[in-house]
């Protein structure tokens, strides 16, 4: 445990593997320079970058303008702050060993550093977790609140479907001779959005890893292979370091 506590939001993942000196272990991350000895800032090439990714999109689709969007983002933070912090928080900065958080670059009210409230509550709230803590957020974080994928493919899925399929299994005043039907009415909606039934469904379905997370996880090279960007969650993550 260190002395100065950080409260961050982001994607990520929470069973990471490591060795017993700390160092990541996980197939998943590729541990490049960039992770074991990164800068502490964002510098002007992630702004090339997303650039050269939107230059290479059909001007006015979905993809070029979620760019534009992000492009701007990170030009008013730049503005404004001064700076951008390193979007990927390491296990070696304290807190946890088994976190590793991915951050979308742009967006600063996602970070709280040594926040005098923050300390207090963490201190006093949460004393047997001192260590670091993660809240999972099951619905994702606004402005990606509410959308969801299909984590086997991360093809986005019918948020509505997905809601209803939700009430439908979760209501514990209902009767004995309700709950077929409900059931049978939550089936139908999973194989709806593509999967055998609701069981599936919920183990499977789960918030969508926005744009912003993937542009800096592609930027960095940080994952190895094509799905283990299926596997972030979005989490608040408070540590000391």
């Amino acid at each position: 445990m260190g002395i100065r506590l950080s409260k961050r939001l982001g994607w990520g993942f929470t069973d990471v593997q490591y060795r017993e000196n700390g160092q990541i272990d996980d197939p998943r991350i590729a541990v490049s320079s960039s992770l074991l000895m990164p800068p502490d800032e964002v510098g002007p090439e992630y702004l090339g970058y997303l650039e050269a990714l939107r230059d290479a999109e059909p001007e006015n689709s979905d993809a070029w303008f979620e760019l534009m969007m992000s492009i701007e983002m990170v030009k008013e933070t730049q503005k404004t702050e001064g700076r951008i912090p390193w979007p990927v928080v390491r296990p070696f900065e304290g807190g946890l060993p088994s976190v590793l958080l991915i951050q979308p670059v742009g967006f600063p009210g996602w970070s709280r550093y040594n926040d005098p409230i923050d300390v207090c509550e963490e201190s006093t709230l949460h004393a047997g977790t001192l260590g670091g803590r993660v809240v999972p957020m099951p619905y994702g974080i606004f402005p990606f609140e509410g959308l969801y994928m299909d984590s086997r493919d991360g093809r986005r899925l019918d948020s509505t479907a997905k809601r209803l399929i939700d009430r439908l299994l979760d209501r514990e005043d209902e009767t004995e001779e309700v709950k077929p039907e409900r059931r049978k009415a939550a089936d139908h909606l999973a194989r709806v959005l593509g999967f055998e039934g609701a069981d599936q469904a919920q183990e499977h379905i789960a918030p969508v890893v926005p744009s912003d997370i993937l542009n800096v996880v592609s930027w960095l090279n940080l994952l190895n292979g094509p799905d283990a960007w299926r596997q972030l969650r979005p989490m608040l993550y408070a540590y000391w370091s």
